[in-house]
């Protein structure tokens, strides 16, 4: 499900940082059942610092949630996690429109994300 990907191999993350993420995509997967989350920003380029947080994006189905909303259930899942985690929750349609954009973050995360969890296909 997770954390198998060869691109997180090459970011070279902590082991410390793998169980981090790994709890923050089990909590989120609990709470939003997203689609899709990636992993962004320092830690995918292998350019984190001991100061970097985690950047991860979010891809839920759908929602009538104004994304802020969305935004603070998936922080509340995160409650009570030590490392610094910013988290973006967008819908499908909203990162399939941001893609059309190459300086947008969809793009960006297209271009240098790395996909941890992606819903298997049967449901």
């Amino acid at each position: 499900m997770l954390l198998h990907s060869p691109a997180l191999n090459h970011a070279t993350p902590s082991s410390e940082a793998v169980e981090t993420l790994e709890e923050a995509v089990r909590r989120l997967v609990q709470h939003l059942a997203p689609e899709r989350i990636y992993l962004f920003g320092s830690l995918s380029r292998a350019e984190a610092t001991p100061d970097s947080d985690i950047d991860l994006l979010v891809i839920v189905s759908e929602s009538s949630l104004p994304r802020h909303r969305r935004e603070a259930l998936a922080y509340q899942s995160l409650w009570g996690m030590t490392a610094p985690i910013d988290v973006i929750v967008m819908t499908r349609e909203e990162f399939q429109r941001g893609q059309q954009v190459s300086t947008s973050l969809p793009s960006t995360v297209i271009r240098e994300g790395i996909l941890l969890y992606e819903r298997s296909k049967n449901g």
